[in-house]
């Protein structure tokens, strides 16, 4: 069993006074700062990547929509569980072929 996780005082108040910093300091964001979610035109232009993990006994298929010029534009949206690891990645599999805009899969992007 693992022990439970402690902090020194000292270290605790640290912690506290530089997020009291941070948050004096940051700006508040702008609309237009998530404005690509709502505008998702971009959408039409992106890859489509499955992603399957393991949670609570479950696997949970997701996909990952990313713009494929712009690496950092990307909506990760969970699509549905299985006790199967074999059925989940079928069905991510099918998916991710029905949401690509090309069924044929020529809009790729590097996923390493």
């Amino acid at each position: 069993m693992r022990a439970k996780f402690t902090m020194g005082d000292s270290a605790y108040s640290e912690m506290l006074d530089y997020i009291n910093l941070l948050s004096s300091s940051e700006s508040i964001g702008n609309a237009s700062d998530i404005q690509f979610i709502s505008n998702d035109f971009w959408l039409q232009n992106s890859a489509v990547i499955e992603n399957i993990e393991k949670r609570k006994g479950m696997w949970q298929v997701y996909l990952v929509f990313a713009h494929h010029l712009k690496p950092l534009r990307f909506i990760k949206r969970k699509i549905i569980n299985f006790t199967c690891n074999k059925k989940a990645a079928l069905a991510a599999q099918y998916m991710c072929r029905l949401a690509a805009k090309d069924q044929r899969g020529t809009l790729k992007i590097d996923q390493t």
